[in-house]
């Protein structure tokens, strides 16, 4: 009895940090104990279902690979077909790839970001309850439950992102050149982004010059990029100055938001600590 509270208490932790995706089913909602399948346009969007949705009943998947730029990403005819076969398909509105792959004649979410970073904890936890409101709408029997996760994952999300924000408390203040993408989960760790720069294909001779400058005048601490728009959009920026260069994530892992989010902090106090 005593392992059996201990494989259940641990599979409960498990799934409120995300971690835990069952294997697609092909789905049929007449009877009870079915899997749904739900399809996510990325890992930001299948981490925050994962957390809401029972695993015994739904599995959850993301089209776009964590180090993929919606952007430059090519819909594949397997994602096609993933979309064809899933109950709920859940994604970012102005998302170039969904907008190839979307079927009427599916079940569609769109979420409007509402320009936020949802990568930034208040802003995770902004679109998490967006979710569970959405979800709780179309799975009325899941309702209860789904808020009751909701309020576990937030728990869990502002625990950490407090945990973090301790550990970071000696680089506040610290100013920094970074990707417009990460600007939000920057500001969120207490550094002060003093230049921001878009995608590598659109930063010109007069930009870099401008952020050089900039990086001079406010003595920044690093040049951050972000993975998905450009992982050396900066790096030439930090060589001349001299400065450390920072590439963040800025979708979940395969290890899930929390572990993410852990790894972007670590790298940038690794990044600041040492100078």
């Amino acid at each position: 009895m005593k392992k059996i509270k201990i494989t259940l208490y641990l599979i409960s932790v498990t799934l409120f940090a995300g971690l835990l995706f069952a294997s697609p089913q092909t789905a049929c909602a007449d009877h009870k104990g079915v899997r749904y399948l739900i399809v996510a346009s990325d890992t930001l969007l299948s981490d925050m279902a994962g957390m809401l949705l029972p695993a015994n009943r739904f599995s959850v998947e993301a089209i776009l690979p964590p180090g993929q730029c919606p952007g430059h990403y090519d819909v594949k005819l397997s994602d096609i077909e993933k979309i064809r076969k899933a109950d709920l398909v859940i994604f970012f509105r102005n998302m170039p790839f969904m907008e190839k792959s979307q079927n009427r004649g599916q079940s569609m979410l769109a979420m409007d970001s509402e320009s936020r970073n949802w990568m930034a904890p208040d802003s995770y936890l902004f679109g998490l309850n967006r979710l569970a409101v959405e979800l709780a709408r179309r799975f009325p029997e899941e309702r209860n439950g789904i808020f009751k996760r909701k309020e576990n994952a937030v728990r869990l999300v502002r625990d950490e992102a407090k945990k973090l924000r301790r550990q970071a408390a000696g680089i506040t203040g610290r100013a920094v050149l970074a990707s417009s993408q990460q600007k939000e989960t920057l500001e969120w760790m207490g550094l002060r982004v003093a230049g921001v720069y878009g995608r590598p294909e659109s930063l010109s001779a007069k930009d870099v010059v401008r952020l050089l400058k900039i990086g001079k005048v406010q003595q920044i601490s690093a040049v951050i990029d972000n993975l998905q728009s450009g992982p050396d959009a900066g790096k030439s920026i930090a060589e001349t100055l001299g400065k450390p260069h920072v590439v963040l994530n800025n979708f979940p892992s395969e290890r899930g938001y929390l572990a993410t989010l852990q790894d972007n902090v670590h790298m940038v106090l690794a990044a600041l600590e040492r100078r």
